[in-house]
């Protein structure tokens, strides 16, 4: 039996317990959630996988880190390329990094000049209302990118008056300092924050004692309006800059990474404008958005500017919706939508090649989505959508969900669909002319899954069981190298890539006082070689265990939150200086426990000792790439009013 299964039972006997995620049997039933359809939807009718991370638990955590606080939900694995700030890739059911769209407040933040990749070493954990996360592929709805996964990240509002601050500091002389306020009327609400971090970091190469560090300055600013009744608006903009310092790879001797220089500065822009009509007892409604995002790169050595990257995107949707039905139960959603992105890239040109490079591309797309209620026991969602892009062919992909009540406390769910990933910027043109040449006439990937889920309420205990699986086709594969160029390129595979596995959820409510979550996930990712023969994935830990208790006392005046994380072994990439040949490495199994102590001296005031990997774990999650070790941080919140 493999140890991460023993490890799960230890932990469940040792707890007498465990927990699910927040699927669509969370602890609250009825939440309506804005990423499962094109119109909000009430969790326990979503047929497909939905994960619910509450404001109240991310306070309760002390996260700093979006990818920290992300590490249990289930079927995720997370690989980050040592400390703090680096380059962090987030993988679900097996599937790409660059598979999972990320959203904030509806505007897409996937980095076109990353590979089309959410950039999660520089997501702070700032002025969060809650997190939506769907699991399974979402290109039905929200296009290309959402080819695995959705992550919606959904930011704070304000009711009242309020004004408060947050300072702390602890490890790798790691200082956080924020604050963030709002003020509403009868028809209106002003809110924003500006968090800032900055951390010396430590050192990611297995040799040397150079520690990089980063920084980053966050501000957050949103406009909410009830013109009347029957109209209203909101208006969202962000802004971030950030540092952070990494090392680079000695290619000549060791392949692995040593002691420089190095670092990347990077800037994002965001904004949204959302205008929406609701007549009053009209069954129709309207919803008008406009969306910005502008990302700016710079890579630098001692030397200067080494590269440069921009990339620069214009969304315009409007959404028309009807109730239906005698009891208008029934919905049906219209959206159309037309994206821009223009990419540009700078540097150095040399005998190598010219990095320098200027691109864009369109696509215009229209979804369309049932919601219906047979019965109360049966809810269903249908829903397609086509995007036509300018520069390569077009995709169409649907979705078919469904939830079935089975009795008071049981239920089944099913979901069937496909997804697309349209190729990046950097896999049809390239990046360093050197190193990687670009293929543009790359094909979309593309995908079919389904999952059959079961879940059970009994008493104060929720459980949930989850399969999925998925079937990969034209997948890119960037790192393949071509004899007569003398460097790596993009290609689409012939053969197909398969992903299936298992998710077990327990919640456990054990007294008002003590609850305790409990997730396990197997995952089995595999791709064909060229001769057909069948090999396991890189970065893709088959087992994937973590246990979280959260326990207030005092009359609430004092928490602890705290979490064992627990992930397999995996199989990683070493490109061999010596033979000239990507190898598959092994990088060890560990275990990590973190824990946020908190207690309020008053109802204004409240301090915070929260630890990370307190147990001094040594592990690799990139080979040849040290994790961090032991972190211990201090903090004080203060409400002014």
């Amino acid at each position: 039996m493999p140890y991460s299964y023993l490890l799960g039972v230890l932990i469940a006997c040792l707890s007498l317990t465990v927990s699910a995620d927040t699927t669509s049997s969370e602890k609250n039933l009825t939440p309506l959630v804005v990423t499962a359809g094109l119109t909000p939807l009430e969790a326990i009718d979503y047929g497909g996988t939905l994960t619910i991370i509450d404001g109240d638990e991310i306070d309760a955590s002390g996260s700093l880190y979006l990818s920290d606080l992300l590490r249990s939900v289930p079927g995720f694995a997370i690989n980050q390329s040592g400390g703090i700030g680096t380059q962090t890739q987030l993988r679900i059911r097996g599937a790409e990094a660059n598979h999972v769209l990320v959203l904030r407040d509806g505007v897409r933040l996937n980095d076109a000049g990353g590979n089309d990749e959410f950039l999660f070493n520089y997501a702070l954990l700032d002025n969060i209302e809650r997190i939506e996360i769907i699991r399974g592929p979402q290109s039905a709805l929200w296009g290309t990118d959402a080819l695995a996964a959705v992550i919606h990240i959904i930011s704070k509002q304000t009711e009242e008056k309020n004004l408060q601050t947050e300072l702390e500091y602890g490890s790798f002389n790691s200082l956080k300092a924020a604050v963030s306020g709002g003020y509403a009327q009868s028809n209106w609400g002003l809110h924003g924050g500006i968090t800032g971090v900055d951390s010396g970091g430590s050192n990611i190469s297995l040799q040397g004692d150079e520690k990089d560090g980063f920084e980053n300055l966050t501000a957050r600013f949103g406009l909410d309006n009830s013109w009347s009744d029957a109209i209203s608006s909101s208006v969202r903009f962000s802004h971030s800059d950030a540092m952070n310092e990494y090392d680079g790879t000695d290619f000549m001797v060791t392949g692995l990474p040593v002691d420089a220089d190095l670092w990347t500065e990077r800037g994002l822009t965001t904004a949204m404008a959302q205008f929406r009509i609701k007549p009053e007892n009209s069954r129709w409604s309207s919803r008008f958005d406009y969306h910005y995002s502008d990302t700016k790169s710079e890579n630098f050595s001692l030397y200067g500017r080494d590269s440069r990257t921009t990339a620069e995107t214009h969304e315009v949707k409007v959404l028309n919706s009807w109730r239906l039905g005698s009891q208008a139960k029934d919905r049906l959603n219209i959206l159309m939508d037309h994206r821009s992105v223009d990419f540009t890239q700078a540097g150095t040109a040399t005998d190598f090649g010219d990095p320098n490079q200027s691109q864009s591309y369109q696509v215009t797309g229209v979804a369309i989505e049932l919601q219906g209620q047979i019965n109360k026991q049966f809810n269903w969602q249908a829903s397609a959508r086509h995007d036509d892009f300018s520069v390569f062919e077009d995709v169409s992909n649907f979705q078919l969900a469904g939830r079935y009540q089975l009795s008071q406390q049981q239920r089944i769910r099913a979901t069937f669909g496909t997804g697309s990933k349209a190729p990046s910027f950097i896999e049809r043109f390239g990046y360093f002319p050197a190193q990687f040449i670009g293929n543009p006439d790359l094909k979309p990937e593309q995908s079919r899954s389904y999952e059959l889920a079961y879940e059970m309420d009994y008493h104060n205990h929720q459980l949930a069981f989850i399969y999925f699986n998925q079937d990969l086709t034209d997948e890119i594969d960037g790192f393949v190298f071509d004899l007569d160029a003398g460097a790596f390129t993009a290609r689409n595979k012939l053969n197909d890539s398969e992903r299936q596995g298992l998710e077990f959820s327990w919640l456990g409510q054990w007294t008002t006082h003590l609850s305790s979550r409990f997730n396990y996930t197997y995952t089995d990712a595999t791709e064909e070689d060229a001769q057909g023969q069948s090999h396991k994935e890189v970065r893709r830990p088959a087992h994937i265990t973590s246990l979280t208790i959260n326990y207030d006392f005092a009359q609430q005046r004092g928490r602890l939150y705290s979490t064992i994380h627990h992930q397999s072994s995996q199989l990683d990439n070493f490109f061999s200086p010596s033979t000239f040949v990507t190898e598959k490495v092994y990088l060890d199994g560990f275990t990590t426990v973190s824990f946020n102590a908190s207690w309020a001296f008053s109802e204004r005031t409240q301090a915070y000792l929260r630890a990370e990997n307190a147990f001094d774990e040594n592990y690799q999650e990139v080979y040849g790439y040290a994790r961090p070790g032991a972190g211990f941080y201090i903090g004080l919140n203060h409400q002014f009013f």
